[in-house]
């Protein structure tokens, strides 16, 4: 099974090339370098990604332990 999301690391959010930002940029019509704070906090799919990449997770433990 090919991952659709990131493994575990220091970013907050889990998809692998992001397309949000430019659409969320675009959509408000505000420049990232006016936001202030990451554009990130404003991403309706973040916490979507972030679950599937859980479920990701918890398939490729389940797929070691059949090993």
């Amino acid at each position: 099974m090919r991952r659709l999301t990131r493994k575990l690391d220091e970013w907050p959010c889990r998809i692998g090339e992001c397309l949000a930002e430019d659409w969320i940029e675009d959509l408000t019509d505000i420049m990232r370098s006016h936001w202030g704070e990451e554009i990130c906090e404003h991403c309706p799919f973040e916490k979507y990604i972030n679950r599937l990449a859980e479920l990701e997770d918890e398939a490729e433990l389940m797929e070691d332990d059949r090993k």
